[in-house]
């Protein structure tokens, strides 16, 4: 048995919440020191008025940013299979009275994000940890406007194993790279 299915389970997508306190622990310490997740912010082009999907919010270390960027005019969808997850986004909906955002509980595909609705659907950090990464796929393709964007960004997978899951799917051809994510748009 791997180190990774030892700490996290043999289901990579079900974390215990002892392992998502911990991984919220150490993206906090990330922000603190690196300033991570606002420089990250900055290369993905969030515009006023979009619709965001923040698939895989985590411990909603962009909400805030994205909300302040998208302005009353947009939205945002921040959603994620772990409960832990949908608590922090609601944390942080009351701590900076932010009023575009609305959170969504996933239980596997299709969810309940309505189709075509979105300009940009981020998948941040957690596109290593999707087991059936097709389904994910073929859900963000559901989602994204048919000239909207998914930025997916590598987590801890090599860029040629995220670019090779993503052209198999079929949903996607890769528009642009940077050093942190992959820009894909429908084919």
């Amino acid at each position: 048995m791997k180190l990774h299915e030892k700490i996290m389970g043999k289901n990579r997508e079900n974390i215990p919440n002892w392992a998502f306190r911990l991984m919220t622990f150490i993206m906090k310490m990330m922000d603190i020191i690196a300033n991570y997740s606002n420089r990250n912010f900055e290369r993905l082009g969030i515009k006023k008025g979009q619709t965001v999907v923040d698939y895989g919010c985590g411990p909603a270390r962009y909400i805030e940013n994205i909300s302040k960027a998208i302005g009353r005019d947009g939205m945002l969808y921040a959603a994620d299979i772990h409960p832990l997850a949908i608590n922090k986004v609601r944390e942080k909906i009351v701590k900076f009275n932010l009023c575009n955002v609305d959170t969504v509980f996933l239980k596997g595909y299709p969810c309940s994000i309505p189709a075509n609705i979105a300009n940009v659907v981020l998948a941040l950090d957690m596109f290593h940890m999707v087991e059936d990464t097709k389904s994910l796929l073929k859900e963000f393709n559901r989602i994204v406007k048919p000239d909207g964007m998914v930025i997916i960004e590598d987590g801890h997978q090599a860029r040629d194993e995220t670019k090779k899951k993503i052209l198999d799917s079929g949903y996607f051809i890769i528009e642009a790279e940077n050093n942190n994510h992959v820009r894909c748009k429908k084919q």
